[in-house]
């Protein structure tokens, strides 16, 4: 279970769900709050307090990613994300100048994600790909269906690709259902849940996956985060 304050906070999760090279995701991150305290006083800043108060907040970031690196090992990066006028509020950039020396002094990566910075393309794919999924409490109509649909779509266009020609996703599976005797969208499901599994790739910067041709799904490799993010 994560909780996301921001449609920000929430696009970038989605793309550190979907990076193959992400191993943990951790939202709003706490901070030590005296070193931070110690910080704002070398910088001369006023630390955060809670409202009404004048006791010092627990900071946090964003994000803490827990990322893959070579032989198996992993590194953390910390992840802001800001809507881009926070860029020129001048409380906000001094209360990320404390969060960027806190985590140069333990050597972490602090990185900045503006809203500019996120491909809404990649982004709304990502739904629609994760959507997919059994949600809780859903049942096949019986055990093993979907994984069975998946395997015969995945032969079926391992297969006749170069044969479709221009057909388009949803006109493939629009025949695929029929074919299989299955209701009207299971089969564009079924692809959702390859391309969910990384068994289909294709480019998720196109505006709407259903209407590409079937050509341009093939099989896939690990697909690594589309955002782009700011060294601090």
């Amino acid at each position: 279970m994560h909780h996301l304050l921001s449609d920000i906070e929430h696009d970038i999760f989605l793309a550190a769900e979907w990076s193959s090279n992400v191993r943990d995701i951790r939202e709003q991150y706490p901070l030590d709050r005296e070193v931070t305290q110690s910080i704002a006083h070398e910088l001369q800043i006023a630390h955060p307090t809670y409202p009404g108060t004048h006791v010092a907040t627990v900071m946090t970031v964003d994000f803490m990613l827990t990322v893959s690196t070579a032989q198996d090992a992993s590194t953390l990066i910390a992840i802001n994300a800001k809507a881009d006028d926070e860029a020129e509020d001048p409380r906000s950039i001094e209360k990320l100048e404390i969060q960027r020396t806190y985590f140069e002094r333990i050597e972490i990566d602090h990185h900045l994600v503006y809203r500019s910075n996120i491909p809404k393309a990649v982004v709304n794919n990502l739904v629609w790909i994760r959507d997919s999924g059994l949600t809780e409490g859903q049942v096949e109509e019986r055990a093993g269906v979907y994984e069975s649909l998946k395997d015969a779509m995945l032969n079926e266009l391992s297969q006749l690709r170069p044969a479709v020609g221009s057909m388009s996703l949803a006109e493939y599976c629009a025949q695929f259902d029929d074919a299989h005797g299955q209701c009207r969208g299971a089969g564009l499901r079924v692809a959702r849940m390859l391309l969910q599994a990384r068994m289909l790739s294709t480019d998720l910067n196109v505006s709407i996956l259903a209407r590409e041709p079937v050509t341009n799904f093939s099989p896939s490799l690990p697909v690594r985060s589309h955002i782009v993010a700011r060294k601090a």
